[in-house]
């Protein structure tokens, strides 16, 4: 992919009266027209077409953009602004032109291979014993650095195994425990490439790859086989791999109060996956759950997409207060959702902010053994 496959896209919303600006959670927070998606795509086309932007700020605007896809939901034309805008990324590295901000970011990431620079192989050894973290193993829950950050979500999935007498998934150890995302986010190319090679080799011969997080779903299932690293595994998020496997169950308690449900981005607008999270929900909870008026390929972004929050933090923690905002305006005492990096957004934001795999592993809790799986 490069910018000339977004030729049609660049030119449509060039000629556009900003009929998305509404939708685009950067423009309504910035309160500025130059980061609502028709100036980012026209900075974008100069991008491509070699015509240096007016200034490096101007050229900067295309990493504004939480890649969301709310803009296209209310675009006739189904333009892809985040696609266009990431070859953008793109192109600016590939010249050395990154913003400084980019910069500092992947030198960062680069010290532990995650967003966090952190030690994330530390963090999984003190919550998932080394029984369960096996060298190799035909299915295993790929965690993703969100989640190990998190931890509560990883230590759900393992309580939502158990109750269920899954006993086949191992959960990934290797030494890439990111999938990568922020690399492709930034526009390093290379970069991503090789650390999915590394992630590819290190998951070997396994058959079923079962993903916390919407963005390492996606990442491990699209962008891998993009760059010439498709996996062997079959990749699945595990809520929607769970769902099959309560319909012959019951909850052991049901869990009270009211909770509303926040639909993270690649999740459902790239996925098109808004019921299976919600079908858990109903399993667990004694309520029925209360629908924001922005919901599914409407629902606005926590703010966490597109690389945004590490490189600009100040806008996407406003994204997310707007966000919390249109959740809490439900009369909801929680919020639920299915993506660790959404839950983090929202939760720094001041909500009360679950994972559903929290919340079914709640339910769940105390249930007896049920015959266990078998091998995919």
């Amino acid at each position: 992919m490069s910018l000339l496959s977004h030729k049609r896209d660049l030119a449509m919303c060039a000629f556009c009266p900003k009929m998305c600006r509404f939708a685009c959670p950067m423009a309504e927070v910035e309160h500025r027209e130059a980061v609502t998606p028709w100036w980012k795509m026209i900075q974008a086309e100069r991008i491509g077409a070699r015509r240096a932007p007016d200034s490096p700020e101007a050229a900067a605007v295309v990493y504004h953009c939480l890649s969301c896809l709310h803009c296209r939901t209310h675009c006739r034309h189904a333009v892809d602004v985040p696609g266009a805008l990431l070859e953008a990324r793109a192109a600016l590295f590939s010249r050395n032109l990154e913003d400084p901000l980019v910069c500092g970011f992947l030198a960062r990431f680069r010290k532990q291979g995650n967003p966090f620079a952190e030690d994330l192989g530390a963090r999984l050894e003190r919550i998932v014993p080394a029984e369960l973290r096996p060298a190799e193993a035909r299915a295993v829950l790929f965690a993703g650095c969100q989640a190990l950050r998190a931890e509560s979500v990883v230590s759900a999935a393992r309580r939502v195994f158990s109750a269920l007498s899954i006993d086949f998934v191992g959960v990934f150890a290797g030494d890439d425990l990111c999938c990568g995302a922020p690399l492709w986010q930034m526009g390093d190319r290379k970069g991503f490439e090789a650390h999915a090679e590394r992630l590819r080799r290190q998951l070997g011969a396994c058959r079923l790859v079962l993903c916390l997080c919407p963005t390492c779903e996606e990442t491990l299932r699209t962008l891998y086989a993009e760059v010439g690293q498709p996996l062997s595994a079959r990749v699945e998020n595990l809520a929607e791999w769970l769902g099959p496997r309560l319909e012959q169950r019951t909850p052991v308690q049901k869990i009270p109060g009211r909770f509303t449900y926040h639909d993270p981005c690649f999740a459902g607008r790239y996925r098109e996956r808004y019921q299976a999270p919600r079908r858990i929900l109903s399993f667990c909870l004694t309520e029925p759950l209360q629908e924001a008026a922005w919901a599914r390929d409407d629902a606005a972004c926590c703010g966490g997409g597109g690389g945004v929050p590490w490189i600009l933090p100040g806008p996407a923690a406003a994204a997310a207060r707007r966000r919390l905002k249109q959740l809490q305006a439900t009369g909801a005492e929680r919020i639920a959702t299915a993506c660790p990096g959404c839950q983090r957004m929202l939760g720094e934001a001041g909500g009360q902010v679950r994972d559903v795999i929290e919340v079914l592993a709640e339910a769940l809790d105390g249930a007896g053994p049920v015959p266990g799986e078998e091998h995919p």
